[in-house]
């Protein structure tokens, strides 16, 4: 919501180029540029748009379209779980941080108001009661129980803009090989606490667990707990 693409890529030391993976960063409806095309945030939207961005890659010259070279993989950020996650069930894998209370109560009603706000300007509602409406339609429900390929999310343990109880029940209803890291002592942008700092870092993280999808190696489901100082604590999903 308050990230725009080209902080998910650098010029210099760039995790994905670094590991031989071709990024291609966009904002997606209702992102930055693409309100003022008319373009804006909806689920179906989100849906209508994975398989024409993957489309599009797939005739580029510089991407080898074969087998675990595909393209498809991708990575979103905070709000754009939700998106994330019904990209996957529509297309194929995702991997994602997490925003994943269905209808946004918190963010929305408990946090700062500039978030609506500027939701509202995304998905072009200037009536609030509209908008409350609308936003009951953002959920998970009925889209990642669909997935069938490997997803990853990490998130953090005291996130004040989507409590954990939501990401955990969409752990359990999905069925998939499936992976979810929760930070302790962390707010929502995993900042900086010890476990950030002592445990694995989130970018890193993220940017192994696509490759070695890529390449082809299986996913236990599981749980990561990183404690503040670091410790990684299992449990089988």
């Amino acid at each position: 919501m308050d990230s725009f693409k080209e902080t998910s890529v650098a010029l210099a030391n760039d995790r994905w180029m670094a590991r031989g993976v071709a990024v291609l960063a966009i904002d997606g409806p209702g992102n930055y540029e693409s309100p003022l095309l008319g373009v804006y945030v909806s689920m179906q939207n989100w849906i209508d748009a994975g398989p024409v961005v993957v489309d599009w890659l797939l005739q580029r010259p510089e991407i080898d379209p074969r087998g675990s070279a595909s393209p498809e993989p991708a990575s979103a950020p905070s709000f754009g779980t939700i998106v994330a996650g019904e990209r996957a069930a529509h297309r194929r894998d995702a991997v994602a941080s997490t925003c994943l209370e269905p209808g946004c109560h918190t963010i929305f009603e408990e946090a700062s108001p500039t978030f609506k706000k500027r939701f509202m300007w995304m998905s072009d509602f200037t009536d609030e009661d509209k908008f409350d409406a609308f936003v009951k339609t953002l959920t998970w429900e009925g889209h990642v129980e669909k997935i069938r390929s490997p997803i990853w999310w990490w998130r953090a343990r005291a996130d004040e803009l989507s409590p954990l109880e939501h990401t955990e029940r969409m752990i359990r209803t999905m069925t998939g090989p499936r992976q979810l890291v929760v930070y302790a002592d962390s707010r929502h942008s995993v900042g900086n606490v010890a476990g950030r700092q002592c445990g694995p870092f989130p970018p890193v993280l993220v940017a192994d667990w696509l490759v070695a999808r890529l390449n082809g190696k299986p996913l236990t489901s599981e749980r990561w707990f990183v404690e503040p100082t670091g410790r990684i604590v299992k449990a089988a999903l």
